[in-house]
C-alpha cells in the first residue's frame, strides 16, 4: 500500500537502491576480509616481536652455562643481564594476550633458581634442559595466541614451520648434546683418572697391552674415553641432526623460492643456511673420527663441543633471520591488504557515482514526461478537449503520450456527435413517458380482477387441506391398528412355539423320572444281593471262629481275624439297611413327581389347544386390519391429489396476480424513469455544451 502511493521517480530511486544492496554487501565483505587480514597481520607481527626475547634467552643460555662452568672465558654478568632484560621484555609483550589458565611458567623465578644452582649439582644440566623446555612451550603458546600457527598463505608457512617448530626442536637437541659434553669436560680430570685406572687393571690382566695411559690436557680427551652410554647417545644423535638440517634448510629454501618474486633479497638467509649446512658437514666428519679401529686423529670432546657451539650460533642466526623475514612477509601482507582495501573502496565509490548519475538522468527524463501529462490532465479538468501532447521520447512514456493524443482526438469527435444525439434522446423519452402512463391505467384494472379470483381460490384451498389432513389421520390410525394386530399375531405364534417347547420338555422330564425309578429298583436289587453276601460272610466268620478255638496259638490269631470279619459284615448289613431305607424314600418321591408331572402335562395340552383357537381369531383380525388400512390409504391419496391440484391452481393465480402487480409497478416505474430521463437529457445537453470541441 505504501509503495503504491510513491511517485515513479521515487520508485526508481528505491529500485536503484535495492540494486545497490549487492554492492554494499560486497563492500562489507571486502572490508571485513581486508580488516581481518590487516588485524591478523598485526597480531602475527606482535607475535614475532614477542618471540624475539625468547630466542635471545635461548641464544645466551648455553654461553652463560659455558662461562659459569669455566669452559669458556667471559663475564657471566653480561649474559645474565641480557637474559634478564629479555625475560622482562617478554613479560611486557605477554600482557597483550589473555593467558589465564594456560599454565604460563614464571621464567624470572626459574632463572633466578637456575643461577643459584651449584656447579657440582647432579641435576644442574637437567634444570637447564627443563628451562629450555619452558621456553619452547612459551614459543608454542605465543604462536597460538598470536595466530602464527594458523597459517593462511604459503608465503608465510615455510617461514613459520621452521621458526616455531623445526629450529626450536633442533636447538633443544643441540643443548641436550651440549649439556652431555659440558658434563664430561667439567669432569675431565675424573674421566682421565678413571680411564688410566681401568687401563692399568686391564694390563695387569694381560689385556690392552698396546694402549698407553693418557697424560695430555684433560680438556682434550678423545670421545672414546667418555662413558660408552654417553658416546652412544652422541652417535645416535647424528641422524636427528641430519634430519633437522634437511627439514629446516628445505623449508627455508622453499620459502625463498616462494617469496623471492615478492619482496627483497634473501642473500643473508641463504648465507646462514650455507653456514648451518657446512657446520653440520664438519660435525659429520667428526662423527666419522669419533670411534673406530685405525683412527689416527680421533675426535676430542672439546673439538666436538666447539662444533656444537658453532652449530648453535649458526642456527641462532638462521632463526633470527627467519623471524625477520617472516616479519617482513607479514607486514607485506598487511600492506597488500590495505592497498587492496583502498582499491576496492575506490572501485565501489566510482560504481556508486555512475549509478547515482544514471538514476538522476533517468529521473529528469521521467519528470519531463510526467509534467507534460500533468498539463494535459489539467486541461481535461477544465473541459478543454482541444489540447494535445508534445512527444519528446520514443520510450514507454512516448508511446503513452501518443496513445493519449489518439484518445483525446477520439473523445473530441465523440462529444461532437454526442451533442447531436442528445436532442433525439430527449424527444424519445417524452414519447415513452406518455405511453407508460396509459399502460399503467389498464394494468391497475386487471390487477383488481385477479385479486378477487385469488381470494376465492384461497378459501377452497384451505378446505381441501383440512380434508386431506383428516383422511391422513384416519389412514395413519388404520396402519397403526394393522401393525398392532400383526404384533399380536406374532406374539401368539411365539407363545404357541413356547408351549410346544414346554410340552416336549415336560415329556422328557417324565421319561427321565421313570428311568430314575427303574434305576432305583435295580439299586435295591443290588442292595439285597449285598445284604445276602453279608449274612453269608457272618456265617463263614462264625464257623471259622469255632474252628480256630479248637486249634493252637496260630488258630487263636485266626479267631481274632474271623471276629473282625464278622464285625465288618455286621457293619455292612447295617449300612445296607440304611441304604434300603433311603432308596424307598427316593422311590416314594419319584412316584409323587411322576404323578405331578402327568398333571402338568394335561394342563399344558389344554393351553396348547387354547393357543390354536387364538390363532384363528388373530388371523381374522389381521386380515380385517389390512383391508381397513388399504381403504384408508386410498382415501388419503385421493385427498392429497385434490389438495395438490387446489394448491397448484392457487399458486398459479398468485403468480398471475403478482405478475400483474409487478407489471403495474414496472409501468409506474417506467413512467417515473421516463420523466427522470427527460430531465437528465436536458441536463446532459447543458453539460455537453460546456466542452470545447472546435479547434
Amino acid at each position: 500500500m505504501f509503495f503504491s502511493k510513491l511517485k515513479i521517480a521515487t520508485k526508481l530511486i528505491i529500485s536503484s537502491a535495492v540494486f545497490l544492496i549487492p554492492i554494499g554487501v560486497m563492500f562489507i565483505f571486502v572490508y571485513t576480509m581486508s580488516t581481518n587480514m590487516i588485524q591478523k597481520s598485526m597480531d602475527e607481527s606482535n607475535g614475532i616481536t614477542t618471540l624475539k626475547p625468547v630466542v635471545t634467552v635461548m641464544r645466551n643460555l648455553p654461553e652463560y652455562l659455558n662461562v659459569y662452568l669455566g669452559l669458556e672465558q667471559g663475564n657471566p654478568r653480561t649474559f645474565d643481564d641480557q637474559i634478564n632484560n629479555a625475560i622482562v621484555t617478554l613479560n611486557n609483550e605477554l600482557r597483550r594476550y589473555r593467558l589465564e589458565g594456560r599454565g604460563i611458567p614464571n621464567l624470572a623465578i626459574e632463572w633466578e633458581a637456575l643461577k643459584n644452582a651449584d656447579k657440582d649439582d647432579e641435576e644442574l644440566y637437567q634444570r637447564y634442559l627443563d628451562f629450555t623446555y619452558s621456553l619452547i612451550n612459551m614459543i608454542t603458546i605465543i604462536g597460538e595466541e598470536s595466530g602464527l600457527l594458523l597459517v593462511s598463505d604459503m608465503n608465510t608457512y615455510y617461514f613459520i614451520s621452521p621458526a616455531l617448530s623445526g629450529i626450536p626442536e633442533a636447538y633443544l637437541r643441540l643443548i641436550t648434546i651440549g649439556n652431555l659434553l659440558r658434563k664430561n669436560l667439567y669432569e675431565a680430570e675424573e674421566i682421565v683418572e678413571r680411564w688410566n685406572n681401568d687401563l692399568l687393571a686391564s694390563q695387569e690382566q694381560g689385556r690392552r697391552l698396546s694402549a698407553r695411559p693418557y697424560e695430555g690436557n684433560p680438556l682434550n680427551i678423545p670421545m672414546n674415553m667418555m662413558l660408552s652410554s654417553d658416546t652412544q647417545l652422541i652417535r645416535n644423535s647424528r641422524l636427528l641432526f641430519e634430519s633437522d638440517v634437511n627439514k629446516i634448510s628445505g623449508s627455508l629454501t622453499s620459502a625463498i623460492q616462494e617469496s623471492s618474486h615478492r619482496i627483497g633479497s634473501f642473500d643473508r638467509m641463504s648465507a646462514n643456511i650455507d653456514q648451518y649446512t657446512e657446520t653440520f658437514n664438519i660435525m659429520s666428519a667428526q662423527y666419522g673420527r669419533m670411534i673406530g679401529f685405525g683412527v689416527t686423529n680421533p675426535t676430542t670432546a672439546a673439538e666436538f663441543f666447539n662444533t656444537i657451539s658453532r652449530m648453535s650460533t649458526a642456527l641462532y642466526q638462521l632463526w633470527d633471520e627467519s623471524l625477520s623475514q617472516l616479519d617482513i612477509q607479514v607486514k607485506n601482507n598487511a600492506s597488500n591488504a590495505q592497498r587492496n582495501l583502498i582499491l576496492y573502496l575506490l572501485l565501489i565509490l566510482v560504481t556508486l557515482g555512475i549509478a547515482i548519475w544514471f538514476v538522476l538522468f533517468i529521473r529528469k527524463d521521467i519528470s519531463r514526461s510526467v509534467k507534460n501529462l500533468d498539463t494535459l490532465f489539467k486541461g481535461l479538468k477544465e473541459k478543454d478537449l482541444t489540447l494535445s501532447l508534445e512527444i519528446t521520447s520514443q520510450d514507454e512514456f512516448g508511446t503513452l503520450m501518443k496513445a493519449f493524443n489518439g484518445f483525446i482526438h477520439l473523445l473530441r469527435s465523440t462529444f461532437g456527435s454526442f451533442k447531436q444525439s442528445t436532442q433525439l434522446v430527449a424527444n424519445s423519452v417524452f414519447d415513452l413517458s406518455s405511453s407508460s402512463k396509459e399502460i399503467t391505467t389498464t394494468a391497475n384494472e386487471q390487477s383488481a380482477s385477479v385479486s378477487e379470483i385469488v381470494s376465492t381460490m384461497e378459501s377452497s384451498k384451505n378446505l381441501s387441506e383440512q380434508i386431506a389432513l383428516k383422511t391422513t389421520e384416519v389412514a395413519q390410525l388404520a396402519i397403526e391398528t394393522q401393525e398392532l394386530s400383526s404384533k399380536g399375531a406374532d406374539l401368539r405364534e411365539a407363545n404357541q412355539s413356547m408351549m410346544e417347547d414346554i410340552r416336549s420338555q415336560n415329556q422328557k422330564i417324565i421319561s427321565e423320572i421313570r428311568n430314575l425309578s427303574d434305576m432305583i429298583v435295580r439299586i435295591s436289587e443290588a442292595i439285597r444281593i449285598i445284604d445276602s453276601i453279608a449274612d453269608q460272610t457272618k456265617l463263614i466268620a462264625f464257623n471259622a471262629s469255632l474252628e480256630a478255638s479248637s486249634s493252637s496259638d496260630s488258630g487263636t490269631r485266626f479267631s481274632v481275624v474271623a471276629s473282625e470279619i464278622r464285625r465288618f459284615a455286621d457293619n455292612v448289613a447295617g449300612s445296607t439297611r440304611e441304604i434300603k431305607k433311603r432308596i424307598e424314600e427316593v422311590q416314594s418321591a419319584s412316584q409323587m413327581l411322576i404323578s405331578e408331572a402327568n398333571n402338568g402335562s394335561r394342563q399344558i395340552e389344554i393351553g396348547y389347544e387354547r393357543m390354536g383357537e387364538q390363532k384363528i381369531v388373530f388371523e381374522h383380525i389381521v386380515e380385517n386390519s389390512q383391508n381397513v388400512a388399504t381403504r384408508s390409504q386410498q382415501i388419503s391419496n385421493l385427498s392429497k391429489q385434490q389438495e395438490l391440484a387446489s394448491s397448484q391452481i392457487f399458486i398459479t393465480l398468485k403468480e398471475i396476480s403478482a405478475g400483474v402487480k409487478q407489471f403495474v409497478i414496472a409501468t409506474s416505474s417506467t413512467s417515473k424513469i421516463a420523466d427522470s430521463l427527460s430531465g437528465m437529457a436536458e441536463k446532459l445537453k447543458e453539460k455537453v455544451e460546456k466542452f470545447r470541441t472546435e479547434i
